[in-house]
């Protein structure tokens, strides 16, 4: 049983009339006929009482047009979903995010923007640290991912990235630091200090970056502390334990008793990338792509924040 003998099949039974039937489908009358009687010889039965005067449906042609009808309504309707698929338009992302990255604007206007145009698509948000991302983008547990790594960053081969934005690091101090009563604030004059950072293995890079910095300007930095979660740094620099350079999106963290101080080191900053796995053919991962390169375009307009 071939779709065009069906979808002939169920104009006729409305019709009642093949020269009205075969205008309706662009087509002569000889090959409506052929597929009428092609499909009676499979099924073994007449489908039409014919006459010169009337077109009449028989028993089992009244009982195959109301399953045709369904057939073809469903048929229709899984083309039609598969082609919202293909279009990007439908199915599902799996997004991974970073905690800094998440308290940018960009991130949730982002994502709203997208969720807004694209209804039918279900995001799945992924909070985990960068590496973590990169490997879960490779064993296709995700789809794309927002990291954070140092100036210049080179993603594995078979990965593609996208730079959205830079971010400045800034010190995350406690209240009453005497750092609050300089001018300014450098790198070169935290050399004395007790840090609190992440990990080395938490980032892509950022921790021997932060390394290589203060190294620039001839120490090594005391770490005394490590933590995870960037709430948990803040907290504890609001305990007075250590100082903390952190990307500039952390101020977003109200913490008592914390003051971010900006750095005017140029070289001190960090950069947020959208990654995917190179080479993908998925529309929805392409059009996340085209929006956020969009938004980052029109944030480093002049005169745009």
């Amino acid at each position: 049983m071939k779709l065009n003998q069906l979808r002939y099949f169920v104009v006729l039974a409305g019709e009642l009339h093949f020269r009205r039937t075969a205008e309706r489908l662009g087509i002569t009358q000889a090959p409506l006929s052929l597929a009428i009687q092609e499909l009676e010889r499979e099924l073994g039965g007449k489908l039409f009482h014919r006459t010169r005067r009337r077109v009449e449906l028989t028993e089992i042609g009244a009982l195959l047009r109301d399953d045709a009808q369904s057939i073809l309504t469903k048929l229709d309707r899984t083309a039609a979903d598969i082609r919202k698929v293909l279009d990007g338009e439908a199915g599902e992302l799996r997004v991974g995010f970073t905690a800094a990255s998440s308290l940018l604007s960009f991130f949730p206007s982002l994502i709203h923007s997208f969720r807004t145009k694209y209804p039918d698509v279900r995001v799945v948000l992924e909070d985990m640290p960068s590496p973590a991302q990169i490997s879960a983008i490779q064993g296709r547990e995700l789809d794309i991912g927002i990291i954070r790594a140092p100036p210049r960053f080179k993603p594995p081969a078979d990965i593609t990235t996208t730079l959205l934005l830079n971010d400045p690091l800034v010190v995350a101090v406690n209240a009453r630091h005497e750092l609050l009563a300089r001018r300014d604030t450098n790198l070169a004059a935290l050399r004395n200090e007790r840090f609190i950072f992440y990990p080395r293995s938490y980032g892509v890079g950022i921790y021997d970056y932060f390394i290589k910095l203060c190294a620039k300007r001839s120490y090594a930095p005391n770490i005394v502390q490590d933590a995870k979660e960037a709430s948990t740094i803040i907290g504890l620099v609001a305990t007075g334990l250590g100082i903390a350079v952190v990307p500039s999106s952390l101020r977003y963290i109200g913490v008592p008793n914390v003051v971010y101080l900006p750095l005017v080191d140029s070289d001190a900053t960090t950069d947020l990338h959208m990654i995917s796995r190179a080479g993908e053919a998925n529309s929805r991962i392409a059009n996340l792509h085209q929006m956020a390169r969009a938004k980052a375009r029109f944030l480093k307009k002049p005169n745009q924040k």
